[in-house]
């Protein structure tokens, strides 16, 4: 008898003690950063569109900066509230990039108002000899200090270009880093066959 209760008191354990939840990972966007959380805007079907992950126990690879992306892994115990808050396990800074385009695909993308701010990084002196209507100025050597001034929705869609790609290229990689999501690289002005405006 003792050993039939043994048996079933094991059976008991192994059948309850198997089911125990997995960790939930999912990729976000951070909309806040504090030193113990952050509040995140979650990407695919995982039953939830916002959370409040605390952070003091995780494991953080990279930069946390709002308007980055992430990959989150939390304990599967969530709490149901809105925004559900959950613990982070490890968070991982997605690797942010810039999308190289045509100067044809930037145009029709300009054609359709599919842009935010079309910017020029070129130097005062080459933006008044001639550039695409509607461009902004920001030369590429004050983009760290003055981008968040000249460009402040993170969101929007910015075309940026130059005299040849080579500081357009350099511009783009500096605005995903800063947060800057929807960064399109056309090259320079040099291949750009369309009309251009004379200051």
């Amino acid at each position: 008898m003792k050993k039939l209760i043994l048996m079933l008191v094991i059976l008991l354990f192994v059948l309850t003690g198997c089911t125990k939840e997995k960790n939930v990972t999912f990729e976000a966007q951070i909309e806040s950063v504090s030193d113990q959380s952050m509040m995140v805007t979650t990407s695919g079907d995982i039953g939830f569109d916002k959370a409040s992950v605390g952070l003091s126990t995780a494991k953080i690879k990279g930069d946390l900066v709002v308007g980055g992306n992430v990959t989150v892994t939390i304990h599967p115990e969530i709490r149901e509230t809105y925004p559900v808050q959950a613990t982070a396990i490890e968070v991982e800074v997605m690797d942010a990039a810039y999308e190289k385009i045509s100067a044809q695909q930037a145009k029709e993308m300009i054609d359709k108002g599919e842009y935010g701010v079309i910017l020029d990084v070129r130097t005062l002196e080459e933006y008044n000899e001639g550039h695409i209507e509607g461009a902004t100025l920001l030369p590429d050597n004050e983009i760290k200090d003055k981008a968040e001034i000249t460009l402040y929705d993170k969101e929007e869609v910015i075309l940026v270009y130059c005299r040849s790609g080579r500081r357009s290229e350099a511009a783009a990689k500096v605005l995903v880093e800063m947060g800057y999501t929807k960064v399109y690289d056309f090259g320079g002005i040099i291949d750009w066959p369309y009309e251009v405006v004379k200051e």
